[in-house]
């Protein structure tokens, strides 16, 4: 099972400001970044109130499959927190990609660090916060679709 947390995401941009959503999102260190990007499905994006929007820019990525154009970027677009148990997680101000093609939210390598995240095992979802005492184990959540 790969590593799910249950995070909550407030929009800083777009037509409902300050609209909230919790959901759970995949920790992918395989999407590397040079600055903290998420990856919102679109119909999540919608419901935040971040597309359709002026500000999103086409942008290409590299995948695995090859290049793909069909990503909207916002730069500084969300606040992303974990929710999970022992207090208020660290929140991050997230740059957002927009993907028509994803059903579920990814967290990128960058985010990963700075939400403080430790992946213990990767194959039974186990994981914690580098504040954690070493003997907490905590476990993925659920896959939310989009």
């Amino acid at each position: 099972m790969p590593v799910r947390v249950r995070v909550r995401l407030k929009s800083l941009k777009g037509l409902r400001q300050g609209s909230t959503v919790e959901t759970a999102a995949l920790l992918n260190t395989g999407y590397t970044g040079l600055s903290p990007e998420v990856i919102l499905p679109d119909r999540l994006a919608e419901r935040l109130g971040l597309w359709p929007s002026e500000e999103a820019a086409s942008t290409v990525y590299e995948t695995v499959g090859g290049p793909v154009r069909l990503y909207y970027y916002i730069r500084e677009g969300a606040l992303l927190s974990v929710v999970a148990e022992g207090g208020p997680a660290k929140e991050v101000v997230v740059d957002v990609v927009i993907s028509p093609m994803e059903r579920e939210v990814l967290i990128s390598d960058y985010v990963i660090s700075e939400l403080e995240i430790v992946i213990l095992d990767a194959y039974r979802g186990e994981w914690r916060f580098r504040r954690d005492p070493v003997d907490v184990v905590r476990s993925s959540c659920r896959p939310e679709l989009w």
